[in-house]
């Protein structure tokens, strides 16, 4: 190295071998800043940013791997799916934020290249599709029309952030007045069509109710009513079912604009994001008609469905 030569190196493939390097001496092989320092002629304040950025840059990442949770292997045998994850633990219960990222993780553990990818559409589902990595050997179709939040006045858009084959959005909000007309629109159509081969599926689960389900405030107070009357307790992309898991019949369901649930239950694996304790009913409502196999949900929701499953009730829905 010339003595015009900056160091640390300025040229980004020097500098990420040098990234590199002081990585592998202090995570792998357990050598202090200060020694790292000594062997590479760096101080220890410049050894520290740059292990730093070496995470920031994606150089490093770090994976906390939690021990297996019998009580979560429990859950899921009781509820009859492969695999339940909780995320948070004790008194830190999982954010919005957090339970979307591991979603984005466990789903992206399912996918395979050339699968074709589902993803409905909730506020959760949208922060997970950020989360996601480029999938340049998968096809991504939206699963269920957008609906605006209070967060944002823009018309969401589900897979805009999203690198993949292709995408196929669903250009529609979630609900409309005449839902089977506008879905017999071509654009529309040709993406529902594309959900009869999906192998692996994301949705996120709603509860019945004013609080916690996007839909219940986006129809009248009296259908609303009229579907929780006629048994509701779920909502999974708009479509509404009862605790066993049949679907329920209400005006509602002529709204929603989204892939049917049997397309849902076709995939490959379906992936449920869920939380709050108050979604336990509409869980167990959603594995009992065959929509989960693998649940990512907090640990309040966790401990509400063990109480619900240690009292069993309704007899679960046919899968045909």
């Amino acid at each position: 190295m010339s003595t015009t030569d900056s160091w640390p190196p300025n040229d980004k493939s020097e500098r990420q071998k040098l990234l590199a390097q002081l990585a592998q001496l202090y995570f792998v092989d357990g050598e202090s800043k200060v020694a790292i320092g000594k062997q590479t002629n760096l101080s220890r304040f410049q050894v520290a940013a740059l292990l730093q950025e070496a995470q920031d840059t994606g150089i490093v990442r770090i994976e906390i791997a939690i021990p297996d949770n019998d009580q979560d292997a429990q859950l899921a045998h009781a509820l009859g799916i492969d695999q339940v994850i909780t995320v948070g633990s004790g008194p830190w219960s999982a954010d919005r934020h957090t339970l979307a990222r591991e979603t984005a993780r466990v789903f992206m553990d399912q996918v395979h290249p050339g699968d074709v990818l589902g993803i409905s559409w909730s506020r959760t589902l949208q922060l997970v599709t950020r989360e996601l990595p480029p999938l340049p050997h998968n096809q991504v179709i939206q699963l269920a029309g957008a609906l605006n939040n209070e967060d944002s006045q823009a018309a969401p858009r589900l897979l805009a952030d999203l690198t993949c084959q292709s995408a196929w959005p669903l250009w529609a909000p979630l609900i409309v007045e005449n839902a089977p007309a506008l879905m017999k629109s071509p654009e529309i159509a040709q993406t529902l069509d594309r959900a009869n081969h999906l192998d692996v599926a994301l949705i996120a689960i709603g509860s019945w109710s004013p609080d916690l389900s996007t839909v219940w405030n986006r129809v009248s107070p009296e259908v609303a009513e009229q579907a929780r009357a006629a048994g509701a307790v779920a909502e999974i992309s708009g479509h509404l079912l009862a605790a066993d898991g049949t679907p329920v019949t209400s005006p509602v369901e002529s709204m929603v604009v989204a892939a049917s649930v049997k397309q849902i239950r076709d995939a490959r694996t379906t992936v449920a994001a869920a939380f709050d304790a108050g979604r336990a009913a509409a869980v167990q409502a959603a594995a009992r008609a065959g929509l989960i196999d693998v649940l990512v949900c907090d640990e309040p929701l966790r401990q509400a469905l063990a109480g619900l499953v240690d009292h069993p009730e309704p007899t679960p829905a046919s899968a045909g």
